[in-house]
């Protein structure tokens, strides 16, 4: 990057000038590290963008939507113990830019608006997080992407499943006490039942394999664990939405009456998706890719 840069300068070659997809490549190489300075480092590089533009030296490094969420994604997967705080900085960011509270731009800013997936990575940064109070943390940014959405109407901003199943996944992953389990799970069932009857989409494999991680991560074995687990399974099949992650948690549980109740099978036998009934599959869509096809649609 350095070297194009520097024979840009020097020469105007148009053919090696260095734009916006070029520094966002090298964001996205950041994030995929995993290195611990990598949220660091995404930024440092977005900011290096926004002066080239702001400048006037390099008016196509103007850093777009996708810069500024692979930013968020590499604070996700840094590991860094401040990712949480640093990452709500770059998502208020975003929304100071994009409504002029950054300056009068004129609009110029509109394009770097978060969108479900800026909103979707920043409460990832929680879930992954060691952080206490994540659930909660996760479940105030869900919020206000919701409020947005409602007052703006942007279609970008509108909830979907990878949203919901992202708060949930900080719930699953919360750490502390009981009364921070407690919350847990609490607002793992206002995600649930608020996602079934919302307009925005309803629970899929991914959604009812999380809960059920919530459950197990965060409820201590007792017959009211058994009683939900039973009820969500129940839902998941008439919604014809049991994959692979719902079987999988279903076993980790470790809870063998209740499984052998639920699916008629040995708990110590290996089950496969194509050894259920039909009904009970019929609307699974396995795979990250699949799943994020539908909802861009």
């Amino acid at each position: 990057l350095q070297r194009m840069e520097d024979l840009y300068r020097t020469t105007g070659d148009e053919s090696v000038k260095p734009r916006a997809a070029t520094y966002n490549a090298i964001i996205d190489a950041w994030a995929k590290s995993g290195e611990v300075d990598a949220g660091d480092r995404a930024e440092l590089l977005l900011a290096h963008m926004m002066e080239l533009y702001e400048t006037g030296h390099n008016l196509d490094a103007k850093p777009n939507i996708r810069s500024f969420n692979s930013v968020l994604n590499a604070w996700a997967k840094s590991g860094h113990p401040t990712a949480p705080e640093r990452a709500g900085d770059v998502l208020d960011r975003m929304e100071e830019l994009s409504d002029g509270r950054g300056g009068d731009n004129g609009g110029e800013w509109n394009d770097v608006s978060p969108d479900a997936t800026s909103f979707a990575t920043a409460i990832n940064v929680y879930a992954r997080s060691h952080c206490f109070g994540k659930a909660q943390c996760a479940y105030e940014i869900f919020t206000h992407m919701k409020e947005l959405h409602e007052a703006s109407g942007k279609k970008g901003l509108r909830p979907n499943n990878v949203v919901y199943n992202s708060v949930l996944n900080a719930c699953a992953f919360t750490v502390g006490d009981l009364e921070e389990q407690s919350q847990a799970v609490e607002i793992a069932n206002a995600m649930l039942v608020d996602l079934d009857k919302s307009s925005y989409g309803r629970p899929d494999q991914i959604t009812y394999g999380t809960y059920l991680k919530v459950i197990n991560n965060q409820m201590p074995d007792s017959e009211s664990r058994g009683q939900v687990v039973e009820t969500i399974f129940r839902k998941c099949a008439k919604d014809g939405m049991v994959g692979q992650m719902v079987l999988r948690q279903l076993r980790e549980m470790q809870m063998e009456e209740v499984y052998e109740n639920l699916m008629g099978k040995s708990f110590w036998g290996d089950v496969d998706l194509r050894d259920l009934p039909q009904e009970w599959t019929c609307n699974v869509i396995e795979g990250k890719r699949m799943r994020r096809k539908q909802f861009r649609r």
